[in-house]
C-alpha cells in the first residue's frame, strides 16, 4: 500500500512537472530564462529526476521479488552481498524456507509487516519471460534520468540473462555509455556480455581496455579510485591476455593487481592465471 502511494505520488509529480513545462512557454513566451545544455524537464524537475528514477528502480525490484521490497526481504543480507541481486545473475539468492528466516522480535513497521504477508502469497523471484514486466520501469527510469547508471545496468542484465537477448543488452549499455561516458562499470558489463554470451573477444578486449582507461582518468581527476573496480577490470584483462598467450601483458596486469593490496577472490584467480 505504501509503495503504491509512493509510486503514485512520483507519477503525479512527473505529470505535474510536464504540464508545468507545457504551460510556462505559453504564459511567458520569450521572457523565459535560457539555460544552455539543459532540457525543459531538467529545469522543472532538477535533482528530483534522480530521486524519481531511483524510485522506479525500487518498484522494478519489488516486482522482481513478487511484491516485496529488498528491505522487506527476510534475507536482505544476501541482496547486499550480491550487489542489488541482479535478476538472472548467478548470485541470485534462493528462499528455501521463509518461515525459519523471519525475525522473532516485533516488527518496527507493523503495517509494512502485515502488507508483505497479505498481498504476497510467497516471496518469489521472477524469471524467464516474466521479467518482461520489469523493462517498462527501467525504461522509464533511464528516460527520466539518463545519468542513472544503475538503471542501465539492471535493464541490460534482465534483457541478457532473463530474456536471452545479449545483443539488445549491448545496445542498452552503449546508450548508457553515451550518456555517461566516464563510467567504467557500463564498459565492464558490456565486455562481460561480449565475452561470455556473444563470444566476441576482440569487442570484449576493447570494452575492458576502455574501462581501464576510464578508471585511470577517474583516479587522476579525484586523486583516488575504487580498487575493487580495478581488480575486476584486471581479472578480465588477465583472462584475455592468457587466452592469446600474451605473457608480458599478463605479468604487467598481475603486478598491478598485487600493487592494489586487495586479497580477494578476483586476486586469487589472477594469481593462478599468472602462474605460467
Amino acid at each position: 500500500m505504501r509503495a503504491t502511494l509512493q509510486i503514485s505520488a512520483a507519477a503525479l509529480t512527473l505529470v505535474g512537472a510536464l504540464a508545468l513545462g507545457q504551460m510556462l512557454p505559453r504564459v511567458f513566451g520569450d521572457r523565459l530564462p535560457q539555460t544552455a545544455g539543459t532540457s525543459l524537464l531538467d529545469q522543472v524537475l532538477g535533482e528530483a529526476r534522480m530521486m524519481i528514477s531511483d524510485g522506479m528502480i525500487l518498484k522494478a525490484d519489488e516486482y522482481y521479488h513478487g511484491g516485496m521490497r529488498v528491505t522487506d526481504c527476510t534475507r536482505a543480507e544476501a541482496h547486499a552481498a550480491s550487489s542489488l541481486d541482479l535478476p538472472g545473475s548467478a548470485s541470485a539468492h534462493v528462499h528455501e524456507d521463509e518461515d525459519e528466516a523471519r525475525p522473532e522480535s516485533p516488527p518496527r513497521d507493523l503495517w509494512n509487516w502485515v502488507n508483505t504477508r497479505i498481498h504476497v502469497a510467497e516471496h518469489r523471484h521472477m524469471d524467464g519471460d516474466q521479467a518482461k514486466e520489469l523493462i517498462p520501469w527501467y525504461w522509464a527510469a533511464v528516460r527520466l534520468e539518463p545519468r542513472n547508471v544503475q538503471a542501465y545496468l539492471l535493464c541490460a542484465s534482465v534483457i541478457n540473462h532473463d530474456l536471452g537477448n545479449p545483443s539488445e543488452a549491448i545496445r542498452i549499455l552503449e546508450e548508457g555509455i553515451r550518456n555517461n561516458p566516464a563510467v567504467a562499470e557500463l564498459e565492464i558489463d558490456a565486455g562481460c556480455i561480449q565475452l561470455n554470451r556473444l563470444r566476441n573477444t576482440r569487442a570484449a578486449q576493447a570494452c575492458f581496455e576502455s574501462a581501464y582507461a576510464k578508471w585511470a582518468q577517474d583516479r587522476d581527476a579525484h586523486g583516488h579510485a575504487d580498487g575493487d573496480l580495478k581488480m575486476r577490470i584486471l581479472f578480465y584483462l588477465c583472462h584475455l591476455a592468457r587466452q592469446r598467450d600474451d605473457t608480458p601483458a599478463l605479468d604487467r596486469y598481475f603486478a598491478e593487481a598485487q600493487a592494489l593490496g586487495i586479497r580477494s577472490g578476483s586476486f586469487t584467480a589472477i594469481q593462478k592465471m599468472a602462474e605460467h
